[in-house]
């Protein structure tokens, strides 16, 4: 085996399990954790704070990362270094959009998820200390936080949808 050939060997191997563990994530926060954490209250957005102070948000941006950078690295190894005739075909074009989706999909993560989802974190360790229920006013921006996570969570789980679409026929196109 060639070095060229270990190198994409390589380089697919990580892309899909860092894209297996993404969308998966994706799906499962999206399609599962947020409804149920939601119609759950007041435990389930406790539940929901617990969970992304644990490792899990930085597994999940090591996922993204990992697949984003190996994305790109094969699309530059099977574009022929960003060559127009290849992108211009069916499955350059194919690749293409899906490589867009993901990296629109890891841009709503960290620009509108985390902010959103670590100031939800530091108003329930607000709320904790302060021993009593939320006023009305936290109450509210904890419901405006929650519902800002579980709608870009869901964009992203739909994004990541049609990245998975794409990467999985283009090869066929």
């Amino acid at each position: 085996m060639d070095m060229v050939t270990l190198y994409v060997i390589v380089l697919r191997v990580l892309h899909i399990l860092g894209g297996v563990f993404w969308v998966g994530a994706a799906w499962m926060i999206a399609g599962f954790l947020y409804p149920t954490a939601n119609a759950s209250a007041p435990e389930g957005p406790k539940f929901l704070q617990r969970l992304f102070q644990s490792r899990l948000p930085t597994l999940i941006s090591a996922a993204a990362g990992l697949n984003i950078l190996t994305g790109l690295l094969l699309y530059w190894k099977d574009s022929g270094g960003l060559k127009l005739e290849w992108i211009t075909t069916r499955a350059g074009l194919a690749f293409t959009l899906g490589g867009v989706a993901a990296i629109v999909a890891l841009v709503i993560g960290f620009a509108v998820s985390k902010p959103a989802a670590d100031k939800l974190g530091m108003l329930g360790k607000e709320i904790a200390t302060g021993g009593k229920p939320p006023s009305p006013e936290q109450a509210a921006e904890m419901q405006r936080l929650a519902k800002r996570t579980a709608d870009a969570a869901t964009w992203v789980a739909v994004l990541l949808a049609l990245a998975l679409i794409e990467m999985a026929v283009a090869r066929y196109l």
